[in-house]
């Protein structure tokens, strides 16, 4: 936790007590003159005296009193835990006897709770501490320790890392807070904290959350002329940290003087205990910039001044070694990144600076965000190390560090109960990751490497699905899985409803609501089963990835090779898998590589470029992605890309390999594409249960959705029925109430419809009657080999790092489809339909998907006379995801086509006998004429 927000709390939770005390006369022992010894055999006289005469009420206030102002108080300037210990069982027992009283008091239990949650979060039992203030808002009311409580469990969720659901409980405090007009200062505190949660997930990124609320806590402040001295601070001090994490080390200097100034001239306003703390954050504060600014003496003197006053403020000693790695005493630098790691996992401070954290460190560790902050400077700083004297060793060293920090990542995920919290952690790991792939291809480590570029890739979809499996292994009772899904499903649609509620501008607090209390419903059930099914737990947590040894044996011949990639704005790597073994390779000039496949993408997407243009650029771009050592690998086989990053956006096989000859990828290799190895391979090992071949909807008109007609959507089902053995739904019957009741044992579903990204974040594909979100897809289950989406822009959406696009594709993943047919930008009616139908023409032959889809694209290139219509806009929309086996057996095709030539011999045998038959009764007519 923040010390300034620590700070502010304090005030808090004293003010309350000040209010409420009911013993006049165990105040007066504690404020007495007397020493520790005296007071505390006073206090336990009075105890020993009261507890046989005292009423239940009494009591209860006596033992929240003595917790407060007696054990709480003495922990905060001796520091000693047994006080904090004593405070938190006075605190309980108080709670306990005011849970007994007839009737409740309902405003002085809130009151204890509130101070027993507090407590247990300064202990570092954090989950404790969210059930004990959850357990207050739950008796209900919009008073101050409501609003203090959900303030408290937005602090207690962003120190564990989970940031959106610290977002949802600041609000409800704002919300809260709105009923007391007057009350500024309750108001600013509430947007004080938020504009803390913000911060800690990234000042650049966010930064401009953090101006708003730091904006808002000011105008609210300056009507409140009696508003306390720590909130004007507090807002000054992350004003100053913000400017400091911009990079703007002059201006962040400049403001954070004046800050250290106001509080010198407030010091006799505040504890000695607060002090300590405001000062040593304000002057670790003030070194991070000096040392910005190349004022190594004031950046050390700052710093030493720091943890003078606070001599566990870890952050120091990360500064510190940031401080020394700049001057270039890496050593020293390194070593005190280790006693940074240290302080938050408990250990002496007497180590050594290549020490790394054990995996029950991490995961002990009570401020895994902090100690995060402080493996990844390490990491850094071994890297950095490399660089200075070229020792392989230190490479290493970077990598387990990486590897440690990775691990706690996956703590906090896995503790973090918000989805975008989930997704925001996904995005910091895969800046580990990129680093720990750059420190592999320095040692010549490419099997390494394959592992960080598959840890990169969709982790949160293995994950999930993952779960579902786990239900078997674990033999969960049917009733509790299906309990677990209806559940989950509550959330995703109470989420779909908010969201449809946002964009047309209506109320949205009470589905707010709604959405809250469906996953505390679901969390409930979930710690639920975890305690009375503990396989399931367990089974549920493992998300292997796929190993380079499993990889190699179950997906890689002399006919198949894979190639995965990783990429951000300042780096990248591929990775080449054959029969030869693997091949590393650096991805150059990354700024330059990303503007291009930005400009092929919108080629590719609007389909208005000139060839010449577009072949140059395809060109360049395929030299860059696949160099000629890993081309020569590839071509002639079946190849499946694992894309990162923008790379998600472009089909490779409209790279051109050659410009005189403008011959692309495609006529070369089989392109298939995954979301990453370890999912293809666990849709694989996935039992299946299907019944009917094909689903297929075709709504063709849209008239109360106001979308335009396709008209060929029904020659396109129509033909795909002729192929395989089917149930279709076409105009109005194509509703989304028949995919519903019709999506769960197909093996193949076709949607010939409309679709469109939105927003990114919550996409939509089109029935007769209504729009299916992502949201909605998310509720669904589905068994299908294959589900194809015939509509635009179905493997669009927003990019999240480390995660892939959030596409309609990714939501029939998530139901359990194991391949996806999806396109990449709005597609064509007439040419679509054409494609789709040779497409499944191929399946039928038994060929695998990429391989039937590339003939239906070949076949397309080879009979379109029209230039213009000869354009990858026209043909190479549609791609395969996911599993790519084929969907009839090669002995089944053998069977098919052995059948039809029977049927042709027997139809022409027939056809031989029949006219046999008419050329004899023509005779016998004719000479029957002729006779008479």
């Amino acid at each position: 936790m923040k010390n300034w927000q620590r700070i502010t709390i304090l005030f808090l939770c004293f003010g309350v007590g000040q209010v409420y005390c009911q013993n006049q006369t165990l105040l007066e022992i504690i404020g007495s003159d007397q020493s520790l010894e005296i007071k505390q055999s006073k206090i336990d006289s009075f105890l020993l005296i009261n507890n046989e005469s005292a009423t239940n009420a009494e009591l209860a206030d006596m033992h929240h009193d003595l917790a407060l102002h007696w054990y709480h108080s003495t922990w905060n300037s001796t520091g000693t835990d047994k006080y904090l210990l004593e405070a938190i069982a006075h605190t309980k027992e108080a709670v306990l006897l005011k849970s007994k009283l007839d009737p409740i008091d309902s405003i002085s239990l809130k009151r204890s709770l509130f101070n027993l949650g507090f407590l247990q979060k300064l202990h570092g039992e954090f989950y404790t501490s969210i059930n004990t203030h959850l357990r207050l808002v739950e008796i209900g009311g919009k008073d101050e320790r409501v609003k203090a409580a959900y303030e408290e469990l937005g602090d207690t969720y962003r120190t564990i890392g989970d940031y959106q659901k610290a977002v949802d409980h600041l609000e409800m405090a704002l919300a809260v807070a709105q009923n007391d007009i007057q009350n500024y200062a309750d108001k600013a505190t509430a947007h004080i904290a938020m504009a803390q949660n913000y911060s800690s997930m990234g000042h650049r990124e966010f930064a401009d959350k953090v101006t708003l609320h730091l904006q808002k806590a000011d105008s609210l402040i300056a009507q409140d002329t009696n508003a306390n001295i720590l909130i004007r601070a507090q807002i000054a001090m992350l004003r100053g940290n913000l400017l400091l994490m911009l990079g703007d080390h002059e201006s962040a200097k400049q403001h954070l003087l004046k800050v250290l100034e106001y509080s010198n001239s407030h010091l006799s306003e505040f504890s000695y205990s607060d002090v300590k703390h405001n000062l040593a954050t304000i002057h670790n504060s003030l070194g991070a910039s000096y040392d910005g600014l190349g004022e190594t003496k004031l950046a050390l003197e700052h710093l030493n001044k720091a943890l003078v006053l606070h001599n566990e403020f870890s952050s120091s000693y990360e500064n510190l070694g940031d401080l020394y790695l700049n001057s270039g005493e890496v050593e020293k630098g390194l070593l005190h990144y280790q006693n940074a790691i240290a302080l938050v996992t408990d250990k002496k401070l007497e180590v050594k600076f290549d020490d790394i954290p054990v995996n029950e460190d991490l995961e002990l560790s009570p401020e895994k965000t902090l100690l995060l902050s402080h493996l990844v400077a390490k990491a850094n700083g071994w890297l950095h190390y490399y660089e200075d004297n070229g020792d392989p060793g230190h490479l290493d060293q970077a990598l387990k560090t990486f590897e440690a920090a990775d691990q706690l990542i996956d703590f906090i995920r896995s503790e973090s109960t918000e989805h975008q919290s989930k997704l925001y952690w996904r995005g910091q790991s895969a800046n580990l990751y990129m680093k720990a792939v750059k420190a592999c291809y320095l040692l010549d480590q490419p099997e390494r490497a394959y592992y960080f570029m598959e840890r990169n890739k969709a982790l949160l979809l293995l994950e999930d699905l993952t779960h579902e499996e786990a239900k078997d292994i674990s033999q969960l009772p049917p009733e509790m899985a299906e309990r677990e899904f209806i559940l989950k499903r509550e959330i995703f649609l109470s989420e779909n409803h908010l969201f449809e509620a946002d964009a047309n501008g209506q109320g949205v607090d009470s589905l707010k609501t709604l959405v809250r209390d469906s996953k505390y419903v679901y969390q409930e059930f979930i710690d639920s089963l975890n305690t009375a099914f503990p396989d399931y737990a367990k089974f549920k947590k493992k998300a292997a990835i796929l190993s380079y040894e499993e990889l190699m044996s179950g997906y890689v011949s002399n006919k198949q090779v894979v190639l995965h990639y990783i990429l951000n704005e300042e780096d990248g790597y591929g990775l080449l898998t054959s029969s030869d073994g693997p091949f590393l390779f650096q991805l150059e000039e990354t700024d330059k590589l990303n503007e291009a496949i930005e400009t092929l993408t919108s080629m590719l997407s609007s389909g208005v470029s000139k060839f010449n243009i577009y072949n140059a650029l395809s060109n360049a771009l395929y030299k860059k992605l696949i160099p000629e050592t890993v081309y020569n690998k590839i071509k002639g086989k079946q190849l499946t890309i694992i894309p990162d990053y923008i790379l998600q956006r472009i089909p490779f096989e409209t790279l051109v390999v050659d410009f005189e000859s403008q011959k692309y990828l495609i006529e070369e290799v089989e392109v298939a594409y995954g979301y990453s190895m370890s999912l293809i391979n666990q849709h694989q090992s996935t039992a299946r249960n299907i019944s009917t071949k094909l689903l297929g909807l075709a709504p063709i008109s849209f008239s109360t959705l106001g979308l335009n007609p396709l008209d060929n959507s029904e020659s396109e089902i129509s033909g795909i029925a002729d192929i395989f053995e089917s149930k279709i739904f076409l105009n109005g019957t194509a509703s989304k109430a028949n995919f519903l009741k019709n999506t769960g044992e197909q093996k193949i579903i076709h949607l010939a419809t409309h679709a469109d990204i939105g927003d990114g974040e919550n996409p939509w594909i089109a029935f007769s009657d209504d729009k299916m979100y992502l949201k909605e897809i998310y509720a669904t289950k589905n068994q299908s080999d294959m589900v194809v989406l015939s509509a635009c822009n179905t493997l669009s959406g927003n990019l999240k790092r480390g995660e892939g696009i959030m596409s309609l594709a990714r939501g029939f993943f998530y139901g359990g489809a194991k391949s996806v047919v999806s396109s990449l930008w709005p597609v064509t009616d007439d040419t679509g339909n054409e494609i789709m139908v040779s497409f499944y023409e191929n399946l039928k032959k038994g060929f695998s998907k990429s391989k039937a889809l590339r003939e239906a694209k070949l076949s397309y290139l080879n009979t379109e006379k029209v230039e213009e219509l000869r354009h990858p806009f026209y043909w190479a929309g549609f791609v395969v995801v996911g599993d790519n086996s084929p969907l009839v057996n090669s002995k089944e095709s053998i069977w098919i086509y052995l059948g039809m030539g029977l049927v042709l011999v027997v139809f022409f045998l027939l056809r031989k006998k029949l006219l046999q038959g008419i050329q004899n009764i023509f005779c016998f007519l004719c000479l029957k004429f002729t006779v008479s």
